[in-house]
């Protein structure tokens, strides 16, 4: 298809000086370019990553067009100009010559046969010869080239030659394009994703079994939105998967395409009889190592051996004593992943980021508010309405079915202010003393304590009303002096750029995904990506019911 797409963009003169090629459902290695497939266009392709200094660049490029042996070396934009000018002069004389006007002599001032109008004919045929750069990984052309990449946009300008450079990358042009402005607008390709049908014409030439096509389709009916490239992943995934579904198979005719031999060479067995039933039970046993697949394999934690060896039987049970759809043992080995560790304020971002995808913004006063008091704690009034015992109200789908939806980061911050504020740990000299201030330094296992806790209700029995009111004024202020330092606290933590890190952090984890565009600055749109159990957890680890602060649970 891309070999398709650039033949007709520069089959014909005018050629378009710069190309951006924009591929993000593709890898740049899957990419089919013509190799000099038009004798009057020359193509070279480089990769960013291969040719990564501005010396292997511009060099490759020459040494990608000349047919010297010995290969060619420049060090600077200049010296690639000479060459490649040259070059291209060279080319032009090769092919006057070869069309039959050799004949006429070509003097060192570029006149034919001695003539100034001479000219004009070896300049058409120049601009018959073209040049087409194709460069991968155009995004990369920044760090290759630094600042100044935006030359290689305008070589068609600068060196007088017809050449037409073809920019591909994953990324889209408006985060590519020189900081500066100074490239000129690209002519636009965009590549599709492939569709279902052109993944099946690649990948059913790999195997003639029989089920292969059936496990193609099943394979792609659970796996083509995950993928990214889609070709190449699925490709990767059937890999891995397609030993393990044709594990348990009989001995069959086509066994010879699993590179497994007949248990007897000369009374080959029969074809595979494929109905329903099969199907069925192949289907079932694929479903936990196409479960696992996706977890483990496709974000390559674990390698293609490694999953391969969890889920095919071991060499000590013959293959055939298994009964499909026996699943028992099957990726015990799997290897355990690491646990993330997360500190307690991304615990506290984490339970705030579910609640918020998974209630109502209606219901965070009732559930989030806080009093005013000096303790602080979550209003209990109010509340809402049940529905009564052993009755469900019609037509009200549980969010935790219908999955999360994405919330503005001010809300995050606001429910995480109230979360910390109510449940995270405070420091000594912000606790709340509950009592009197003799019982708080008193210790049941010391006699002195004890003696001073008595001398403490004596003195406390003699004092008048009045110095036990002052007594709990100051006692009062003191708790409210406390919440408003604790308040404070919270408040700068919550307004802190190290928290506002470790939501970036969270989101590149997986935790959280960013559903807002990436240039957006205000309004940012986010979205929790985990499940109830895993938030049920980390809620045991901070001490909090979970369920208290969930819309659902107490509707």
């Amino acid at each position: 298809m891309t070999k398709t797409i650039l033949d007709t963009t520069l089959s014909n003169p005018p050629y378009p000086s710069l190309v951006y090629l924009h591929h993000p459902h593709h890898s740049s290695t899957s990419l089919e370019f013509p190799l000099n497939s038009n004798s009057n266009t020359k193509y070279a392709r480089i990769d960013t990553i291969e040719y990564n200094t501005p010396k292997l660049f511009f060099s490759g490029i020459l040494n990608k067009l000349s047919d010297e042996k010995d290969g060619i070396e420049v060090q600077s934009f200049d010296g690639f100009a000479v060459r490649l000018r040259g070059w291209h002069n060279s080319q032009a004389h090769n092919s006057v010559k070869e069309k039959g006007k050799g004949k006429a002599k070509i003097n060192g001032n570029g006149h034919i046969n001695g003539h100034s109008n001479g000219s004009a004919s070896l300049h058409e045929e120049t601009e018959d010869l073209s040049i087409a750069i194709v460069i991968t990984k155009a995004e990369r052309l920044r760090l290759v080239l630094g600042n100044g990449w935006s030359v290689i946009t305008r070589l068609n300008e600068l060196l007088g030659v017809p050449i037409s450079v073809v920019l591909c990358s994953s990324v889209p042009w408006d985060n590519v394009r020189p900081m500066r402005g100074d490239a000129p607008e690209p002519v636009h390709i965009y590549l599709p994703p492939p569709t279902r049908e052109e993944i099946i014409s690649i990948l059913i030439s790999a195997s003639p079994h029989p089920l292969w096509s059936r496990f193609l389709d099943l394979l792609l009916s659970t796996t083509l939105s995950l993928c990214y490239p889609s070709i190449e992943e699925i490709s990767y995934l059937a890999e891995a998967l397609w030993p393990i579904y044709t594990s348990k198979l009989n001995p069959h005719f086509s066994m010879i395409h699993l590179n497994q031999s007949y248990p007897d060479p000369l009374n080959p067995p029969k074809e595979l009889e494929i109905n329903l039933k099969l199907l069925t039970d192949l289907k079932y046993q694929l479903s936990l190592s196409l479960t696992s697949s996706i977890e483990n394999l496709l974000p390559r934690q674990i390698g293609l051996n490694e999953f391969k060896k969890s889920f095919l039987p071991s060499n000590s049970t013959s293959t055939f004593d298994f009964v499909i759809g026996n699943n028992n043992g099957i990726g015990k080995n799997l290897p355990k992943l690491p646990n993330i560790e997360l500190n307690n304020i991304e615990n506290f971002l984490l339970v705030a980021s579910y609640c918020a995808s998974y209630n109502p913004p209606k219901s965070d006063i009732k559930l989030f508010g806080r009093s005013s008091g000096p303790i602080g704690k979550r209003k209990k009034g109010g509340g809402f309405r049940r529905a009564g015992y052993g009755r469900v109200r019609i037509g009200k789908v549980p969010q935790r079915l219908l999955g999360p939806k994405p919330f503005s980061i001010d809300r995050l911050l606001a429910l995480f202010s109230s979360l910390y504020a109510e449940h995270s740990p405070r420091p000594e000299d912000l606790q709340i003393a509950f009592g009197n201030e003799e019982e708080n330094f008193s210790s049941s296992g010391s006699e002195s304590n004890e003696e001073e806790n008595q001398k403490g209700v004596i003195i406390k029995l003699n004092l008048n009303e009045n110095e036990i009111e002052k007594q709990n004024q100051r006692k009062r202020k003191k708790e409210y002096q406390r919440e408003l330092k604790w308040d404070k606290h919270v408040e700068e933590l919550t307004m802190n750029i190290k928290l506002w890190n470790l939501i970036s952090n969270l989101e590149f984890k997986g935790f959280l995904k960013r559903i807002s565009p990436i240039d957006r600055l205000d309004n940012i749109m986010i979205r929790c990506e985990v499940d109830y159990e895993f938030i049920k957890e980390l809620s045991k680890e901070l001490k909090l019911i979970l369920d208290e602060y969930l819309y659902e649970s107490i509707m």
